[in-house]
């Protein structure tokens, strides 16, 4: 695997999976506590390379990827993923509900909206304590191979410029500013697949002392981890290279 690849990756309670263009590694603990690690090819349309190049779209493809490989996930196992499959479930209804005619009920259906992921991540948010630290070890990991695999993996950040955390704050930010008080004549869906897009190229193009905005909500979703969740980490990363 080049250097110069980038990777992402996602965190479970039980271990983290790391991502290339090529492969997917997952190192997780079994039952029994043992580490297991499991590599699997990624399959990519021939188109891929191409669609990433171009602004916007590139954003909007790789985070539908993205829902898509949840949605698997969470239909396959609903008690596991019931918060991922809710939040997804409203984001349909506030798609194609039509909106109402009054200004002050539409800003109290977006509060709800924007609001509900936000409360569900305070109130579980030490029930999910497992997730969140194998979150920050995902991304110290990443900054690890991004240095060349120099140093120790505890030592670097636990916040990472690149997390899907990032493109939801922007997403919130500018449909909070452009989408309640800006119209744009343009379908619902298209519309938040076009904020998406847009969330997504401020993400490449924000420079890192610009991001702690970002950054403060991205602490939301990570927690300092532990040896056992580096070492998972770590695992996905070998298994990689």
């Amino acid at each position: 695997m080049s250097q110069k690849e980038k990777i992402g990756g996602r965190a479970y309670k039980n271990g983290v999976r790391l991502i290339n263009s090529s492969f997917s590694a997952k190192a997780y603990y079994d039952e029994n506590g043992k580490l297991q690690v499991k590599l699997s090819s990624v399959k990519r349309s021939k188109y891929y390379k191409l669609i990433k190049k171009i602004p916007i779209l590139r954003g909007i493809v790789s985070l539908l990827m993205a829902i898509w490989m949840f949605l698997k996930e969470g239909i396959n196992n609903p008690k596991k993923y019931w918060a991922i499959l809710l939040i997804l479930l409203l984001d349909l209804l506030y798609i194609f509900i039509p909106g109402s005619e009054s200004q002050v009920t539409n800003n109290i259906l977006n509060l709800i909206y924007f609001g509900f992921p936000v409360l569900l991540l305070l109130l579980f948010r030490k029930t999910i304590s497992e997730v969140l630290k194998y979150h920050g070890a995902e991304h110290k990991v990443v900054h690890y191979y991004e240095n060349d695999c120099q140093g120790d993996i505890q030592s670097y950040s636990r916040l990472h410029k690149r997390c899907g955390s990032n493109i939801v704050f922007y997403y919130l930010l500018i449909t909070c500013t452009i989408g309640l008080f800006v119209y744009i004549p343009l379908n619902p869906l298209l519309l938040e697949l076009l904020f998406l897009g847009i969330a997504y190229e401020l993400i490449r193009y924000t420079p890192e002392q610009l991001l702690f905005l970002p950054y403060l909500f991205q602490r939301l979703v990570t927690k300092e981890p532990e040896e056992k969740h580096i070492r998972a980490a770590k695992a996905a990363l070998e298994l990689l290279r």
